[in-house]
């Protein structure tokens, strides 16, 4: 497997906060600042989420993920990429990455997800630690994905589970009804 199936290069990600807020349109911050369950709030907002898996196995880091999650080798790593949709249309793309030994012992469970939202267990599982959130502005060309638009904004997460690194990457995509998404600043 390649890099990701989502992401065409690596990202420039901004430490979310104060300091970089305004490079970030007003519509979209509630979003990127979602410190809860991002499927449980598009589930409010559009009704039932659904899980398409686009692939969960070994893979391979970009170097932004490698250096966010204090890795030096280049060896494999669990990847989950998935499409979160609601009545068929595709709202957030998302990412998971980590080292094969997160999903051992209490990480279990993140290792046999299916087409469950990974929030389910992220906001309810007992050993999950939240850490800083990061922001991104995309452009088409970051973007791999041909027959999904690209998305102009993302968001990624660090997460520990029993002390062992998991990133969440998270990609809001253009065109949802009702979730405004300006173009450009």
């Amino acid at each position: 497997m390649k890099h990701s199936l989502l992401l065409a290069a690596d990202l420039r990600w901004r430490v979310a906060g104060p300091l970089c807020r305004h490079r970030f349109p007003l519509p979209i911050r509630p979003w990127l600042e979602e410190s809860g369950s991002l499927t449980a709030r598009l589930e409010e907002k559009f009704g039932p989420v659904r899980v398409t898996v686009l692939y969960e196995g070994r893979g391979r880091l970009l170097p932004s993920e490698r250096m966010r999650l204090g890795l030096n080798s280049k060896g494999w790593i669990w990847v989950r990429e998935v499409l979160l949709k609601a009545h068929g249309f595709p709202l957030v793309a998302a990412r998971t990455v980590a080292p094969i030994s997160t999903l051992k012992g209490v990480g279990t469970a993140f290792a046999h997800l299916g087409n469950r939202p990974l929030g389910e267990l992220l906001f309810t599982h007992p050993e999950v630690e939240r850490g800083a959130m990061e922001w991104v502005r995309l452009h088409p060309r970051d973007w791999a994905m041909v027959n999904v638009p690209y998305p102009p904004w993302g968001r990624r997460t660090l997460y520990s589970i029993g002390g062992r690194p998991l990133l969440v990457n998270e990609f809001f995509l253009p065109g949802v009804p009702g979730l405004e998404m300006p173009d450009a600043e």
